[in-house]
């Protein structure tokens, strides 16, 4: 009898201790990801102003020239404002309408900063700026309640995605702007195609289990996946349905999202206190590569490498193994700890969409008759771009310098049958 009230003090001393940790890191999850959700959506609430402001400004000039720092202005608060609103959980009918309507808004800008008619500009930023306004109000609606600092993760989720007060206001945001979209930027029947191509998922793999997409985890992260918290689905009509795979090791919390097609790392992200740095550039740039081939990215070369004080982040694009031609619109984003060289974030999303490749001729090019004297030709490649159409060519992918005094350097495309200029720019 002894024995057996041991045994039960024990197993309820034991279950208590386990209620309490998972209790504590629950806890910690959720302050982590309500700081996160609310600087989120204060800095896109506080950036939807400045945008509105923006396009305002830009009206009120006749030419180009004069509003140059405005469109530059639209084009980045929109880009900054897409960043803030896809860390958010929101209902899907408006995050997919608000990034497309973003998208278009901040692309028009720029183009037409380089090249486009001021009176079209002009009618279709005016109905932005309307448009504007209106969203304004709706946001302001929508996120009314959610910056209050003490929301748990399920009340997070019930605001912006679940409860039916916060479905009716995300989803009647999503209507609202994809109305706005078909109105000021209506698309064409190829870009519509296009879109609907991006929409769908070109994985053909056999599903795996949610057991192999925990292995998967454990096999990749070994440091934080000791402990999840929660493994759910993602909701139905995702493009790509995969595993969230939630967790909270020590002092990191985070999520993973594995595809239930072939069991792909789509994203990852983890948060916690940062070192001072000992990892160089060169080693952060072979770890990060050495965890590609580990997660079956094999295909990738390094495009681009920034930095800020804690981490350094890298793009990789797709090669083409026909021609070699790097393929810009399947990047994977890699953001590497500088303290100990760990992975802190990855964004394969783009990279899984596989854009579809057509075979297209190569012009022989002789570019000291195509530039001008003085502008000396420094690299070449090939690359996919997509053009004005969506659609994806094949284009010369050129490093060109100009006025060796000033030594000014441009990264151009060229169209390789029709040798037209697709992009210019300044680096």
């Amino acid at each position: 009898m002894k024995k057996m009230v041991f045994f039960l003090t024990y197993s309820f001393i034991v279950l208590g201790i386990y209620t309490l940790g998972t209790t504590r890191e629950n806890e910690q999850l959720s302050i982590a990801l309500n700081t996160q959700y609310s600087n989120s959506i204060s800095d896109a609430s506080q950036k939807l102003g400045e945008l509105e402001d923006a396009v305002k400004k830009s009206l009120l000039f006749e030419d180009n020239k004069s509003s140059s720092k405005e469109r530059e202005d639209i084009w980045r608060l929109s880009s900054d404002i897409k960043s803030s609103i896809a860390t958010l959980p929101v209902d899907e009918s408006f995050s997919t309408s608000w990034m497309n309507y973003l998208g278009r808004l901040g692309n028009f800008a720029k183009e037409s900063t380089e090249q486009g008619n001021p009176d079209e500009y002009y009618e279709v930023i005016q109905k932005a700026a309307d448009n504007l306004n209106e969203l304004s109000s709706e946001w302001q609606v929508a996120t009314k309640g959610l910056l209050s600092g003490n929301l748990s993760i399920s009340h997070w989720e019930n605001k912006l995605r679940d409860s039916p007060d916060g479905k009716a206001n995300w989803s009647k945001m999503g209507q609202s702007v994809m109305e706005y979209t078909e109105t000021v930027f209506p698309l064409t029947a190829s870009e519509s195609d296009a879109q609907k191509k991006k929409d769908l998922s070109g994985i053909k793999e056999a599903k795996i289990a949610e057991e192999e997409a925990i292995d998967k985890f454990k096999q990749l992260f070994p440091n934080v996946s000791n402990d999840l918290i929660v493994v759910d689905k993602s909701r139905k009509g995702s493009p790509y349905p995969f595993y969230h795979l939630r967790f909270a090791e020590s002092s990191a919390i985070g999520y993973i999202d594995i595809t239930q097609k072939g069991g792909h790392v789509l994203s990852y992200l983890v948060e916690r206190r940062m070192g001072k740095p000992t990892k160089d550039y060169e080693e952060l740039e072979k770890l990060a590569e050495q965890f590609l081939k580990q997660a079956d990215y094999s295909d990738l070369v390094l495009e681009e490498a920034r930095e800020n004080d804690t981490a350094w982040h890298f793009v990789f694009v797709r090669v083409n193994p026909e021609n070699g031609a790097k393929v810009f619109s399947d990047p994977i984003h890699m953001k590497m700890a500088k303290d100990t060289g760990e992975v802190l974030g990855l964004d394969a999303s783009e990279y899984i969409r596989k854009e579809k490749l057509a075979p297209q001729p190569i012009r022989k090019v002789d570019w000291k008759q195509f530039f001008r004297p003085g502008v000396e030709v420094m690299d070449e490649q090939l690359a996919y771009v997509e053009d004005r159409q969506m659609q994806q060519r094949l284009a010369h992918y050129l490093t060109v310098v100009s006025d060796k005094e000033k030594s000014e350097t441009y990264k151009i495309l060229v169209d390789t049958d029709t040798l037209e200029v697709i992009t210019t720019e300044k680096q």
